[in-house]
């Protein structure tokens, strides 16, 4: 082929050798390379910085190498861990991966927003910043109204002696436990780990069989449900607004 374009005196053709390489527009070095590592070579065992996985979902969208495109989100997938939520949305958002939003916007969620840089902040967006500020508020007021008002023991068991003591006692441990343990302003416990931390307290004067009763009652609660409802909700507004679903996925 290159010799009959040189026979007929048309120009090189791009790709005979290295000073004529192939020029794909809007794919780098990197990029390339790393499509040609997944698919003609060994597939590498180390981690992959966000930026090369970046870069290889824009090389399988603008090739629509649908295999190739599975084998990276499969990767972001089994290493979400290490990098950033607002990272992760970026991705999610940016080349449509609806699986991957929910746990970056759930991490994002437990993250304190002062902790956000301005990088993370152009790298959510507008409606993810602006969505996550009211959704941290909501739940800050949630914590507050359930830290405020513990749930009442509105019938003893038998082995209760004493309810009036009993009920005092709860109400002042339920304050000095769960109520600390939500709104501790240096280290606040997510709604598991306080009831999980509040077991273990002494509770005084309230029964074995209140104490049991109660727990509970929490443990089927809503207003703990609650909090977790409101975050699934935001999240699935966010993701119909700025996800659309991959033909390659």
């Amino acid at each position: 082929m290159f010799s009959a374009t040189e026979a007929a005196g048309f120009e090189e053709m791009d790709g005979k050798n290295d000073e004529r390489p192939i020029h794909l527009d809007g794919t780098t070095q990197e990029m390339f390379e790393l499509f040609l590592e997944h698919t003609f070579g060994r597939a590498r065992t180390g981690q992959y910085t966000i930026e090369e996985l970046a870069n290889f979902l824009h090389f399988c969208d603008m090739y629509q190498c649908s295999h190739t495109r599975k084998f990276v989100v499969s990767r972001i997938q089994s290493t979400r861990y290490h990098f950033h939520p607002a990272q992760l949305i970026n991705l999610a958002v940016q080349y449509n991966m609806s699986a991957l939003f929910p746990f970056a916007f759930k991490r994002l969620v437990d993250t304190p927003i002062t902790q956000l840089t301005a990088q993370h902040r152009e790298l959510l967006g507008n409606d993810v910043f602006t969505t996550l500020v009211y959704v941290q508020a909501a739940l800050e007021e949630h914590r507050r109204i359930v830290a405020a008002e513990e749930p009442k023991i509105l019938m003893h068991t038998s082995d209760c002696q004493d309810p009036v003591g009993c009920n005092e006692d709860w109400h002042a441990i339920w304050w000095n436990g769960m109520a600390r343990f939500l709104l501790d302003r240096r280290n606040p416990q997510p709604y598991r780990e306080a009831v999980k931390r509040f077991k273990d307290m002494q509770f005084g004067r309230v029964s074995g069989g209140c104490k049991e009763l109660m727990f509970k009652i929490i443990g089927e609660g809503a207003a703990f449900n609650h909090a977790d409802q409101f975050v699934d909700e935001a999240c699935s507004r966010l993701a119909e607004k700025l996800i659309f679903e991959s033909s390659l996925v």
